[in-house]
């Protein structure tokens, strides 16, 4: 979830040209926001603080058409004037964005909508019988070029150690961030990519996203699943910290399937959420992260899913129609190709059964100003 942006046509890769989510269409039947236009503002804002800071030309690809960085950020900038003048739920509020954007998307119907949040741990700066399961810091002989990561061996860049090879070769001595006590807690974290510990003195501090060993990513889900162990419609991370729970010998072996490792360092503040690719923090319920080589970093869409309901005890008691505007600011090393989203849900403990759960059929939308300013026209046609 490292902030990384493609530049200029870089944006315009096979997965943008082959994806059909972003030709133009009708749009969603309704506009219907379930969460508060507060937070909905909160977010716009992150997108536009990112934006402002990018080159004005740079080009993305979005609605079967190519635009500048300048024309999204006025989008949102219209798209925020409205949310003031009008609220998020008015029909004066849809109906005058439905006159000035242009929505795409949708189309497809086979976008899968996954869940992910920041959990809280227990940890130690200090190793000790309880923590001893550390989280570690990017060591120095990680290297990307020219989009691969590796390390050297006589000058030749080759794959970097796989979590079985790092961990059973003691390759990250010295590297120690901090120590936890559950080895679920530490691999829920390299899922995730952030969290918050909570250290023996209650103080809390904030890991986050420092690199990857640019292995390929592996479900252990779905590896339990080929093992015989679980059912396929009964994979979720509840059941899998379950079974390893209940078969702790086994923990190793099924961990070190997915070879991906991630790398940490300290947050350099604990504030409002964990930063995401765009460097901003999220926002429960409207960040998501996507492929950032297939959609354009900071742009607004609107989603269409399901969202579980969830009663006093925890439990799921049924999913519920969802429909809500979210801004796309963060990436994840599972989200690749454009039929992959995942929505940040926050950091309580609703927010980990929702993500845990979620596993759903979506339609995602974007939206995109139909006229620029009278002061800076400017627009490609494909």
């Amino acid at each position: 979830m490292t902030p990384r942006l493609p530049l200029l046509g870089a944006i315009l890769s096979l997965c943008l040209l082959l994806t059909p989510a972003l030709t133009r269409g009708s749009g969603p039947a309704t506009l219907n926001d379930d969460l508060t236009a507060d937070s909905l503002m909160v977010t716009i804002s992150r997108s536009l603080d990112y934006l402002r800071r990018q080159p004005p030309e740079r080009s993305i690809r979005l609605c079967n058409n190519i635009y500048d960085n300048g024309w999204l950020v006025e989008s949102l900038e219209e798209f925020a004037a409205l949310l003031t003048r009008h609220g998020n739920t008015s029909p004066a509020f849809t109906e005058e964005v439905r006159q000035r954007f242009t929505i795409c998307g949708g189309d497809a119907g086979n976008l899968m909508v996954t869940g992910y949040y920041e959990p809280e741990v227990a940890g130690s700066l200090t190793a000790s019988e309880i923590y001893r399961y550390p989280l570690y810091r990017t060591p120095p002989d990680l290297i990307t070029r020219g989009g691969e990561i590796g390390r050297l061996d006589n000058g030749r860049l080759v794959p970097y150690w796989s979590r079985q090879e790092l961990e059973e070769q003691n390759k990250l001595q010295g590297l120690e961030l901090v120590y936890l006590a559950d080895p679920m807690d530490n691999f829920t974290l390299q899922v995730q990519g952030s969290g918050r510990i909570r250290l023996p003195d209650n103080t809390i501090r904030r890991v986050h996203f420092a690199a990857k060993n640019g292995r390929p990513y592996r479900s252990i889900g779905r590896f339990l699943v080929d093992e015989g162990r679980l059912r396929l419609s009964e994979v979720n991370m509840p059941a899998i910290r379950a079974y390893i729970a209940a078969h702790p010998q086994e923990a190793i072996r099924i961990l070190q399937h997915n070879e991906s490792f991630i790398f940490f360092n300290w947050a350099e503040y604990n504030g409002d959420g964990p930063a995401g690719y765009i460097g901003q923090p999220l926002t429960a319920g409207r960040s998501v992260a996507l492929d950032q080589q297939c959609y354009p970093a900071g742009a607004l869409g609107y989603l269409l899913t399901r969202k579980p309901q969830v009663d006093g005890s925890g439990q799921i008691t049924g999913w519920l129609p969802m429909g809500r505007f979210v801004l796309n600011q963060d990436s994840g090393s599972a989200i690749k190709g454009p039929n992959r989203l995942d929505l940040f849900w926050g950091g309580d403990r609703e927010a980990e059964i929702a993500a845990g759960n979620m596993k759903q059929a979506g339609k995602l939308y974007f939206l995109i100003k139909k006229q620029r300013r009278a002061d800076n026209q400017q627009r490609g046609q494909l």
